[in-house]
């Protein structure tokens, strides 16, 4: 489970990957934390729940180089309107649902600060906000990494 990642032991990456596709350096993620969220999500009434998260998201974030809110096109989380990806090109991809603007806004954004401070962007899930504990969809590992025993990199 999603729990402890900072107890787990340092895993190794997987022999089939080039030295290349191994981040050098600093493991915090590069380039800008992207904040996807689902214009398609509707509301129980029917309405639309991504536009007013977009909306909240884009006003409490704005934009700039380490931070970018994007609309996408169904995320195909429809059961649990509003949802939210965060992830970055060499980080995991989080994915949250069941989010309004009032509980959820400030939660992301926190969560994106501690997505850029934390190695591949694997916030602990301690760290993480209650709204955001239960609302998590799936933790997608980063692309370039596959180690052997299955465990998050350190």
């Amino acid at each position: 489970m999603d729990r402890s990642p900072t107890d787990e032991p340092a895993a190794t990456p997987a022999p089939d990957l080039q030295p290349a596709d191994v981040p050098q350096g600093s493991t915090r993620p590069s380039g800008p934390v992207v904040i996807s969220v689902c214009i398609s999500c509707k509301a129980a009434d029917g309405g639309n729940a991504g536009a007013p998260m977009l909306e909240a998201l884009r006003a409490a974030l704005g934009e700039g180089a380490d931070v970018r809110v994007r609309p996408v096109q169904c995320l195909s989380v429809c059961k649990r309107p509003a949802t939210v990806a965060v992830s970055s090109a060499d980080g995991y991809s989080f994915v949250f649902g069941d989010l309004v603007p009032e509980t959820a806004t400030e939660a992301i954004a926190s969560f994106a600060a501690a997505y850029r401070d934390s190695n591949y962007g694997l916030v602990p899930w301690r760290q993480r906000a209650e709204v955001l504990r239960k609302g998590m969809v799936a933790r997608l590992p980063p692309l370039g990494w596959s180690p052997d025993d299955g465990r998050a990199p350190t």
